[in-house]
């Protein structure tokens, strides 16, 4: 059975996800300037309700704002 899936935004802290996949091509295009693409591993630092979700990767904390995180799909690693 695969594993569920939800949007970055809904993650909580101190989760480990992998990055499934990114909702149209211009949410793409931004992710991977943070460094962002399918297969790579977050840790949720911090999601401020209504704000951005602030993610660790290769120990760079990413401040993602609320509408790019709502259209990446993870998943628990």
């Amino acid at each position: 059975m695969a594993q569920e899936t939800l949007s970055l935004s809904d993650a909580k802290q101190g989760q480990k996800l992998l990055v499934v996949k990114t909702i149209g091509e211009e949410i793409t295009m931004q992710a991977l300037r943070f460094g962002i693409s399918e297969g790579a591993e977050l840790t949720v630092e911090k999601s401020i309700k209504g704000g951005p979700v602030i993610v660790v990767r290769n120990h760079l904390e990413i401040a993602i704002g609320r509408a790019l995180a709502e259209a990446i799909e993870v998943k628990y690693v």
